[in-house]
């Protein structure tokens, strides 16, 4: 009796506020795409990617790992979305914000996965990058590693598959675009095409480890998927627009600079000139962009193959 009065007394404090109820989850910011997939939007303010959730039969796939701590955040809300465990967590590719989160999905009971070229772009420029990004986040500092988690499954062949009764998704590689590892996430029932970086939507890019000029053609590839839906590493889901609009602005940008080159102008010379259609990506500064693709044609190499610092 003296129990259950005092449960009721517990009840009536909690309701009143004189007992603070345990913390809930915040609630996951989701925008389902198709029966079963999600987008969720990332928060720029923290410099977060956006994750897109695709659940299977028995499992869902998150696409990205993002930093660690929107894993955290990930790995207490999805189920919001789905009961189901998440198997496979896939790399887009090897940048902080895509992929430093991968040791919270693993102890979490996931598995990481990418192309090889993520790996390769991995061994290239860490633990120096992690370094650096562990002095200014806590939460890469926090898990106190000296290196970045490398994706725990690497495939070659393009496309790779997971398939069951309910749904077929394909990884492809395209190309060396954004970075030499870029991946594709390929939904071809629904059409949905997941871009990490390699398209996004809006002036959030950067082209220190790229191949300008093949990125244009790796996209042409993209768009010949012919989706409906596309979801960029950042910035708005939308629809093929956010493909030929990455393209048509990093053409213009490698058409306006090579014209100032050929003219004989020097770096400090160029002023890029770009066409309407380039509204939506042109950054507030286009000088690095500019310097960037100005080296990749002086140079004849990928901006991404000449010596460069993260930034």
């Amino acid at each position: 009796m003296i129990s259950r009065r005092l449960a009721a007394i517990f009840a009536l404090a909690v309701f009143f506020g004189l007992v603070p109820a345990a913390a809930q989850p915040a609630r996951l910011d989701a925008q389902k795409i198709a029966d079963g997939v999600w987008f969720i939007p990332g928060d720029a303010s923290k410099g977060y990617c956006n994750n897109i959730v695709i659940e299977m039969r028995d499992y869902l796939i998150v696409v990205d790992a993002n930093y660690p701590g929107r894993a955290r955040e990930l790995v207490r809300q999805v189920h919001q979305l789905s009961p189901k465990p998440v198997r496979f967590v896939f790399d887009t590719h090897a940048h902080r914000d895509h992929a430093y989160g991968n040791i919270v999905w693993t102890e979490a009971g996931a598995t990481t996965f990418a192309y090889q070229g993520v790996a390769d772009e991995m061994d290239r420029y860490e633990p120096e990058r992690w370094r650096q990004t562990a002095a200014v986040r806590d939460d890469v500092r926090s898990l106190n590693l000296k290196d970045a988690p490398r994706p725990q499954l690497l495939f070659r062949q393009s496309p790779f598959i997971l398939k069951d009764a309910t749904r077929e998704v394909r990884f492809y590689f395209l190309g060396w675009a954004h970075t030499r590892g870029d991946g594709f996430v390929w939904l071809p029932k629904e059409r949905i095409l997941c871009t990490g970086d390699a398209a996004v939507n809006g002036p959030r890019n950067k082209l220190w480890d790229a191949n300008i000029a093949n990125w244009q053609r790796v996209l042409t590839q993209a768009i010949a998927f012919r989706p409906l839906h596309v979801l960029p590493g950042h910035g708005d889901a939308g629809g093929p627009e956010i493909l030929t609009g990455q393209r048509a602005f990093l053409h213009d940008l490698y058409a306006t600079v090579k014209q100032q080159i050929d003219s004989g102008k020097r770096l400090a010379q160029v002023v890029p000139v770009f066409p309407g259609r380039d509204r939506n990506w042109i950054p507030k500064d286009p000088r690095q962009d500019v310097a960037i693709t100005y080296a990749e044609i002086v140079q004849h190499t990928p901006a991404g193959a000449l010596p460069h610092e993260w930034k």
